[in-house]
């Protein structure tokens, strides 16, 4: 064989062999250009790692080499980048950590703010959630938690979240609490309030309050989002203000790529097929149920001894009516027994007063069975869903055991 062809055949054997260590080690290949595409740098190191593993084993010691003094010059030089920045995963853009001193956007014309800031506390209580709420709640969360390992799959996080339901459910509460669990600032602008009867007035801040949280790190909240959303299709309002809505649907569009987006809105049949295509997750706070009332009057008696019967009968008496009217009349009740003579006045009938106070309208049939003689009232409810014992009525009513059960006797026959 002459030496043009022996130099062939060595040509040949070095890219089958290349090709081989290639084929060998694709998954992780892929895995590498899937991550990198992504712009995830911890999960990309990651997979470095993997491949140098892989080289070493397979007898390519050298290029293993190559790749663990790259991985470490990008971990020292990592060390000493500023804090003040993060990379956004998807897009590879660098934004801001928002800080106490950060300016707000405002209204060029009059100055007012176009949102205010709200930073995430340590403590913070979310709203009582339905089984399905709690499921799509903990979903989003276990995305944003765990992204490092959705981006190595090459699959992006969820970036948009519409709260939906009756007024007083929780979703800004819980948009709240979303917001102190990833650990961001929260940005509300109420849409109402962004709305003006200049067209150039209202996209010009719809644009500033987006470039503002497309530049910081921050959870946006969009309250009163059907102020905005609802009118494109509305045929009393100009077109003008319908192209105002456009320039909202862009504007969602434009922010896919960075941070978390969440409108809320309580009149979610006013929102057209485009508005709601943009959100990703979609959860419904409807009314609490009996149980949910109870565990909500339960965790605003906090400073009441033996609360649990009290909140059971505010959860009975509170039918149909939402969360934040539950909290308020159960904050009602202790406020008035704590500020009167407590050898007067039962936990009922603080009850009673809280609920002439708050001037809550609750359901007639209700209404009227709050009013009834105790012993009456005692034995509606030892009936039905809510079940009183008689040491629970004994509590609520100031009463001892032998004359609740006299109570209970005299109803019965």
């Amino acid at each position: 064989m002459g030496a043009a062809s022996l130099s062939h055949c060595a040509h040949l054997h070095v890219a089958l062999t290349g090709y081989c260590v290639l084929m060998e080690n694709f998954d992780v290949v892929q895995a590498l250009a899937r991550t990198a595409l992504t712009g995830s740098s911890e999960a990309v190191a990651k997979q470095v790692s993997r491949l140098a593993e892989r080289l070493t084993q397979s007898g390519h010691s050298r290029e293993a080499k190559s790749l663990q003094n790259l991985l470490s010059r990008s971990e020292k030089r990592q060390a000493v980048e500023p804090l003040d920045f993060v990379r956004a995963s998807v897009s590879e853009a660098s934004i801001q950590k928002l800080g106490t001193r950060t300016p707000l956007p405002v209204d060029r014309d009059t100055g007012a703010p176009l949102c205010e800031v709200v930073f995430p506390a340590k403590q913070m209580r979310g709203p009582v959630l339905s089984d399905t709420a709690a499921t799509a709640y903990q979903s989003l969360l276990n995305e944003w938690r765990h992204q490092e390992r959705l981006y190595a799959a090459g699959l992006p996080i969820s970036r948009s979240l519409l709260l939906y339901g009756p007024p007083g459910t929780g979703k800004t509460s819980l948009a709240m609490m979303i917001a102190s669990q990833l650990g961001r600032p929260a940005v509300i602008a109420r849409l109402d309030g962004l709305i003006s009867s200049l067209l150039g007035t209202t996209a010009r801040n719809l644009g500033a309050l987006f470039d503002f949280c497309n530049t910081y790190d921050t959870v946006l909240i969009l309250d009163e989002f059907d102020a905005v959303a609802k009118i494109r299709d509305d045929s009393n309002e100009v077109g003008e203000i319908k192209r105002v809505v456009n320039a909202l649907l862009q504007n969602l569009d434009k922010r896919t790529p960075v941070g978390l987006t969440i409108a809320i809105t309580n009149h979610e049949q006013l929102l057209d097929s485009a508005i709601w295509r943009r959100f990703e997750h979609q959860i419904f706070l409807g009314l609490p149920s009996l149980a949910d009332r109870t565990l909500i009057a339960e965790s605003q008696l906090a400073h009441l001894p033996d609360a649990r019967p009290l909140a059971k009968a505010i959860g009975w008496a509170t039918d149909g009516r939402s969360g934040a009217d539950v909290k308020t009349l159960s904050l009602s009740s202790i406020k008035t027994w704590v500020l009167t003579d407590r050898s007067e006045v039962s936990q009922m009938e603080a009850l009673r007063r809280a609920l002439i106070a708050t001037g809550l309208r609750l359901d007639d049939p209700l209404q009227e069975q709050l009013q009834l003689p105790d012993a009456v009232l005692a034995s509606r409810l030892n009936e039905g869903p809510v079940h009183l014992g008689q040491n629970e009525l004994g509590i609520i009513f100031d009463r001892d055991r032998r004359t609740v059960a006299r109570w209970l006797q005299s109803t019965t026959t």
